[in-house]
């Protein structure tokens, strides 16, 4: 069984000084700070879902593969297409189930500090389950109707597939909608254990069935074996679902769930953009757009996943922020959990960052000799990425306290941001190295812009400086080593053995710099 222990349960918040005898508040980042059930139980579910996500990642990068090699790209094409408009499905809800599930998290912390505020919480999550219900009807009656009319005025083969596709998209939004939104409830109700064998039974499901199907009927297998993935799906979460929904209606709650969910749908529309735009930048202003962004593509490979890992680690915290906030009723605890949490995403994150910018280019650049042109931005993708990903719970901390039109504000001015500083770079004939370079440093800005919006007004000056040394004393040694020997240890045409023994400097610091800041950070008294 999961270990569900509260703070005190994990250390004991105060010691006893030997020279007075008298009780000092304890430097542990338990103390005051840690989720309602326990930084324990937080680190056992951050391996379980990276488990999970990397189970996941290989899988999807197999079925990928086999895709490509079952399809050809027009077929391809027409199926990325459509995976866009069952994506937009996402945002026909207007945000009601974002902010029924905030409302959740937050019911779940009052329900452990002994408040009742599970019936609301339940009338709100059956309001959403009616008004997502209702708005992807609608969505995939558009999407049928399109497909219809597509079929009739079509005279060729791809006409069809379009017109089939939309049709199938169309049922698809519907149960994805009902889909989605348990999985959502799941994680607000921190049961990764489900979701995270969900997310494994989705990949395999897609690479046996999918893979078989497109192998065997081509696209239109593809659209049958999604849609048959997506039933296992639904069995999965009927079966282990964490609530049971019913139709519900109240107009006032209806609308006040959309003002609380509305801006953070909108912040993630606009955030989605924000790490799009350097493509879109490309496109726009260089002659050779489509030479110049896949070459970019491959720099790109890696700062999308070193964000992802960022994400995962996020996804996990997510629902314990509202439960912080619903159990405590104050920001500054709240903040204080952002704070430490930042702490351990910049640890996870700063080895394969650093190791991303002393292995990958070259590791790249032996695999893809076409795309070398892309690796230059590497270099600055890669930090930049790791200030994106550990800006995370500073998100996550201003839409739990219902602070979200912050985090719509801020991510509005770094997009302005961003186009201006890729338009100067572009203009001024920097290339794909300038647009490396302007996304960078506007993903830093953004880091610490949010963080002045968040979480740093709630710190107090002990706090602040613990937060800075912190991030220092984690980020700096080992990414200055990894920039260092990039710089001044070039590869040799000789051998491989210049990368290994980079990475293996980059490794020993790494281990060196995170067990200090676990001693003197006081995360090792979380097993004492």
């Amino acid at each position: 069984m999961v270990s569900t222990e509260t703070t005190t349960d994990v250390i004991r918040p105060l010691r006893r000084t030997h020279s007075r005898g008298v009780a000092q508040p304890s430097i542990s980042p338990a103390h005051g700070s840690a989720p309602v059930s326990g930084w324990r139980r937080m680190f056992f579910d951050w391996s379980l879902v990276g488990g999970a996500t990397a189970v996941c990642h290989v899988v999807g990068a197999v079925t990928s593969l086999l895709l490509r090699v079952f399809l050809d790209p027009a077929q391809m094409g027409i199926w990325q297409a459509l995976k866009l408009l069952l994506n937009y499905g996402n945002y026909a809800n207007l945000g009601i189930s974002k902010g029924a599930v905030r409302e959740f998290t937050i019911a779940r912390g009052k329900e452990a500090a002994g408040t009742s505020a599970a019936a609301r919480a339940k009338h709100g999550l059956n309001l959403a389950f009616t008004v997502n219900t209702l708005t992807s009807l609608v969505y995939a009656t558009v999407l049928v109707v399109v497909g219809i009319s597509l079929g009739r005025l079509g005279n060729g083969q791809w006409s069809s597939s379009w017109a089939l596709g939309m049709v199938t998209v169309g049922l698809l939004a519907v149960l994805s909608r009902y889909v989605t939104f348990h999985v959502t409830i799941m994680r607000g109700c921190q049961d990764f254990v489900a979701t995270s064998r969900l997310s494994v039974l989705e990949g395999l499901l897609t690479l046996g069935v999918c893979s078989l199907a497109a192998w065997l009927w081509g696209l239109t297998g593809l659209y049958l074996g999604t849609l048959v993935v997506l039933l296992g799906s639904l069995v999965y979460v009927l079966r282990y679902r964490a609530v049971d929904l019913r139709p519900a209606w109240d107009t006032a709650e209806i609308r006040r769930l959309i003002a609380i969910g509305g801006p953070i749908l909108l912040a993630g529309t606009v955030a989605s953009l924000f790490r799009s735009l350097d493509k879109l930048m490309i496109l726009a202003y260089m002659s050779d757009r489509e030479y110049q962004l896949g070459c970019y593509s491959v720099a790109l490979l890696v700062s999308v996943q070193l964000f992802g890992l960022g994400n995962m680690l996020s996804i996990v915290m997510g629902p314990r922020y509202g439960e912080k906030f619903g159990h405590c009723g104050t920001r500054r605890p709240v903040a204080l959990m952002a704070a430490r949490a930042t702490e351990l995403q910049a640890a996870l994150m700063a080895l394969p960052t650093s190791l991303a910018v002393v292995a990958a280019a070259p590791i790249l650049g032996w695999l893809l000799p076409k795309y070398e042109a892309g690796l230059t931005p590497l270099v600055w993708l890669a930090p930049g990425t790791l200030a994106l990903a550990i800006a995370l719970p500073a998100g996550q901390y201003l839409v739990a306290v219902n602070l979200q039109r912050r985090a719509l504000m801020v991510i509005s001015f770094a997009t302005v941001f961003a186009a201006l500083g890729n338009h100067f770079t572009l203009t001024a004939g920097w290339g794909l190295l300038g647009v490396g370079m302007a996304t960078a440093a506007v993903y830093v800005f953004y880091f610490v812009l949010l963080l002045a919006v968040s979480i740093w007004p709630e710190l107090r000056p002990a706090d602040r400086l613990r937060y800075v040394a912190m991030l220092l004393v984690t980020l700096v040694p080992t990414m200055a080593t990894a920039l260092w020997l990039e710089q001044h240890w070039p590869l040799s045409d000789a051998g491989w053995d210049v990368v290994f023994y980079k990475a293996a400097i980059v490794v020993v610091v790494w281990v060196c710099t995170t067990g200090f800041v676990w001693r003197a950070g006081g995360w090792h008294r979380v097993w004492s």
